[in-house]
């Protein structure tokens, strides 16, 4: 019966609507994006504002002068409606002032929450609004009206565009009383403008200058004061809006510090990346090769050693290049990317179980595919000592340390100058400890004789390997559905039969074909990327799941949040989960505080996520931010955690 009622008045609202309200020198009325509205749900509303020629009404921050709307509600129980969601507003110049706003038309977008007991009652919003022209003169309309009664008009879609949505990360920096923004953009800009959300010391009468280096943006804006602590507000690029926010305002003098500073922690990154699970039994290989090499000519051990360094250096160089042409395509790269691809983790969970068993095993199939650790005198010597190198750099992807994360993600939104820098200090932190022993060959004296206990420690090694594999099974099986996940098994399998029958004396064509076959079966039914079905929601927990625009909404309610940007093949997400998230004194906290515990899952490509770790200019997870009352930008907690920082950050 309720439902019958509500179809006669939604049928009855078309014939009629709110009438526009005149404060003077401005039409006021309401609007909405569509009619057929449904209970327990929200639309857009829109506050339409038809100006008489000439004049003008004001921004969230007016500049030089003037004010911006205040709106008033008083709404029927159960309703809400967020607040003003501003366009991208104009320059209206007015010398010696500059001032921001909108010229004779405009709609102030807004979401209304209808409640799931809906009822046609009436409400009324008063709206006060400074209009000006040669003089300014506030005015101000009431409207008393119900949902029903407000007219659609699909004006209010324009407006919507123009409300800036995306979210580009910045730099900035202060230098001889000017504020200098640095950013990155895919494309060429012919019209740059900087338009902050609050008064913060800038000249806005001042012009506004930018120019190009490399593939970045620089916008020099002229200060009153060097007062100011954050940056924040909208960058007109071309006609279109980007939101900008940085909480950290650097001394330019200080900049070349940062840079320095991420050289080192590559460099570091790199030389405990040696130390990891899946790269550790890769590189002893290689060392129980240099072993083996004991009382070989010294020109020998540092060629070797070279060329191990040479294919390091080259994959890393191969990696760099790729981000900085994805990053000159326009993509936004972070670090872990490439593990949000379940085939690639598929095939890297292959490679491992692959590596494991040439380690366990003294199977020729193996030595003639790889020659690991077979440095003879051969031509093929220096061959295998490169590709080991590379190989090296292949297993280490999901090994990524906490140093090495910082550092990539330093690189990643930095312009291309500085990213294969970065690239080139990880590859010699990972390469260091051979390019000492190709510095001074005489170290190899002091590494243990060669015995038996090298073909132990060898088939030992093979363990980690398979306890990486199945570390990424895990992964691959949150990413995709069953179905894949036994096919990646199948895959597993059809390996192990190949080592086996590469075992038997059985007829080397024989051999061949079989080992083709298999390869076929896999690349046949391995399906292409963009098709495979990947799971959603994959790591929430008992956490709210995480949507784009989740921060404004809990923002406009007051209320405290925390989220937690993770990923399941992010290794240091999981340790901060074991930690710190699953402890009892973390749960209490939350509910001590009432705080909101959002879980931004993303371990399969989400550009959502992306595009809001972008907005915090962030490459990569973990990351971690906090918000409550008070806050003028969320607080940004440390990418290792503990329940003591947590404790002291909230």
């Amino acid at each position: 019966m309720n439902k019958i009622i509500f179809s006669i008045l939604l049928f009855f609202s078309f014939f009629g609507s709110a009438d526009p309200v005149d404060t003077g020198h401005a039409r006021i009325s309401l609007i909405k994006d569509h009619s057929d509205f449904v209970p327990g749900t929200s639309i857009n509303m829109g506050l339409k504002v038809s100006m008489d020629k000439g004049w003008h009404t004001y921004w969230k921050n007016p500049g030089d002068s003037g004010g911006p709307i205040e709106v008033d509600w008083d709404l029927p129980e159960g309703f809400s409606v967020s607040d003003i969601k501003w366009p991208l507003p104009e320059k209206i110049e007015y010398p010696p002032l500059m001032t921001y706003g909108y010229e004779d038309f405009v709609i102030y977008p807004m979401v209304l929450s209808i409640p799931a007991d809906y009822s046609n009652d009436y409400f009324e919003m008063t709206a006060d609004i400074l209009i000006c022209a040669d003089v300014c003169i506030p005015e101000s309309g009431k409207i008393s009206s119900n949902l029903l009664d407000i007219e659609s008009d699909s004006l209010i879609y324009e407006w919507l565009e123009s409300i800036p949505s995306k979210s580009i990360p910045i730099k900035t920096s202060l230098a001889d009383d000017n504020l200098e923004i640095r950013f990155t953009f895919e494309k060429e800009i012919k019209e740059i403008y900087f338009f902050p959300d609050k008064n913060n010391s800038i000249d806005y009468s001042s012009k506004q200058n930018f120019y190009k280096k490399d593939d970045s943006y620089f916008l020099s804006i002229k200060l009153f004061n060097d007062e100011i602590q954050n940056v924040s507000g909208v960058l007109d690029i071309d006609g279109y809006g980007y939101n900008v926010s940085n909480g950290m305002l650097e001394d330019s003098n200080k900049e070349g510090l940062s840079l320095l500073t991420a050289l080192i922690f590559a460099l570091l990154g790199g030389l405990i990346l040696n130390l990891m699970p899946c790269v550790f039994p890769v590189i002893s290989l290689k060392v129980l090769s240099f072993v083996s090499m004991g009382g070989s000519s010294p020109r020998k051990i540092r060629n070797h050693a070279l060329v191990f360094t040479s294919g390091v250096i080259a994959s890393f160089m191969l990696i760099a290049l790729a981000i900085v042409l994805l990053k000159q395509a326009g993509n936004f790269v972070g670090w872990g990317f490439q593990l949000q691809s379940p085939l690639i983790v598929g095939m890297l969970s292959m490679i491992m179980v692959f590596i494991a068993l040439i380690l366990i095993t003294d199977n020729s199939f193996g030595e003639s595919l790889t020659k690991l650790g077979n440095i003879g005198s051969s031509k093929n010597g220096y061959y295998s000592s490169f590709l080991t190198g590379v190989l090296a750099v292949v297993v280490a992807s999901p090994c990524t340390a906490p140093f090495m994360g910082a550092a990539l993600g330093y690189a990643l939104i930095q312009p291309s100058g500085e990213t294969i820098p970065i690239f080139l200090s990880l590859s010699l932190g990972f390469s260091l400890p051979y390019l000492l022993l190709a510095a001074n060959p005489k170290l190899i004296d002091f590494l243990p004789k060669p015995g038996s206990w090298m073909v132990t420690l060898k088939e030992f090694f093979a363990f980690p390997m398979l306890a990486t594999a199945l570390w990424l099974l895990w992964v691959f099986s949150l990413q995709v559905n069953q179905v894949l996940v036994i096919f990646l098994l199948i895959g597993w399998l059809l390996l192990a039969l190949n080592f086996w029958i590469f075992q038997k004396n059985y007829k080397t064509i024989n051999k061949i074909i079989f080992l083709g076959i298999s390869i076929f079966t896999i690349i046949f039914f391995l399906p292409e990327d963009d098709n495979v079905e990947t799971k959603q929601n994959i790591i929430i927990g008992s956490a709210t799941e995480w949507y784009e625009g989740i921060e404004d909404d809990l923002r406009n309610k007051n209320q405290p949040y925390f989220i937690n940007f993770t990923a399941a093949w992010c290794i240091t997400c999981q340790s901060n989960e074991i930690t710190a998230f699953s402890k009892d004194n973390f749960k209490s906290l939350l509910e001590e505080k009432n705080i909101e515990y959002i879980k931004a899952d993303w371990t399969n490509r989400n550009d959502a996520i992306t595009r809001s770790l972008k907005k915090y200019g962030r490459s990569g997870v973990p990351f971690y931010v906090y918000w409550e009352p008070g806050f003028e930008n969320p607080k940004i907690l440390p990418a290792i955690l503990t329940d003591q920082i947590i404790k002291n950050n909230i």
